[in-house]
């Protein structure tokens, strides 16, 4: 087991694909939060949708909360984990030198929960970064709190092992590598967020859903009449987000166990 992961960290490491996709879940986040910066300190003031200036916590919060938005690149990385062994055709070779096929998926998982991780985390701090210096060409604004950073980086951390996890159970399940990646994107970033914005008693239950009631933080008053009391708790977003990692978890060792490779 320890050199499969090693094998699988290497392959992570190696890949130039991956340094590129780390670069984009930072710039992305970072655009999450300097935009609505931008936004909420224009003079067309009614493009920030009703939500309070940066002036006010409830401001801060709606920026910042959008530091835990690059997730998408955690599930995407999963998805490569997986999709390259078919895409390259090197899933034979791989399962030929470990016959145990689900020792070789217990590797990838993990991989794919640290490779989440990482992306998550280093999105979160580049989408802080921006952020701050950002606000320093808008004073005064509300203070940027330590309990905000943490609410923020605890859910960052979780989405990403979790998603990494789930990435790989759909690569699995899904073994084209384009189709499960435009599948991930549709998703994730149209219909997941129609539903969690606009279907909340549906929503809350989502990934996206869960990772905003993880959040927890108060947005004030908006013209989506969001607010965080029909989003889950933290303890129980947690449950939900474990629950997507085991459900895919066992997706992704079922599908393979029972698949010819070719």
């Amino acid at each position: 087991m320890k050199n499969l992961l090693q094998s699988e960290l290497r392959k992570l490491i190696y890949l130039r694909s991956n340094w590129l996709l780390l670069l984009w879940s930072g710039l992305f986040a970072a655009l999450g939060t300097v935009a609505p910066i931008l936004v909420f300190n224009s003079e067309s003031r009614g493009m920030g949708m009703g939500f309070s200036g940066t002036n006010t916590p409830e401001g801060i919060n709606a920026v910042f909360a959008n530091a835990a938005g690059g997730y998408l690149f955690a599930l995407i990385m999963g998805i490569l984990i997986m999709t390259n062994e078919f895409r390259h055709g090197t899933a034979v070779g791989t399962f030929l030198v470990t016959p145990k096929r689900s020792t070789v998926l217990v590797a990838k998982l993990i991989a794919a929960a640290i490779a989440g991780l990482v992306v998550q985390v280093f999105s979160f701090l580049i989408a802080t970064s921006a952020g701050v210096i950002t606000l320093g060409f808008f004073e005064p604004h509300a203070p940027v709190t330590s309990e905000l950073l943490w609410k923020i980086f605890r859910a960052s951390v979780l989405s990403g092992i979790v998603l990494g996890i789930v990435g790989v159970g759909l690569g699995a399940l899904v073994k084209n590598q384009i189709a499960a990646v435009t599948g991930a994107v549709i998703w994730t970033l149209i219909v997941e967020g129609l539903v969690v914005a606009f279907v909340e008693s549906v929503g809350k239950y989502l990934p996206a859903g869960a990772i905003t009631g993880l959040v927890d933080l108060d947005f004030g008053s908006n013209d989506f009449n969001f607010t965080i009391e029909n989003y889950l708790s933290p303890l129980m977003a947690t449950l939900v987000l474990l629950g997507y990692a085991a459900l895919f978890s066992l997706v992704a060792v079922r599908t393979t166990l029972r698949r010819d490779l070719d």
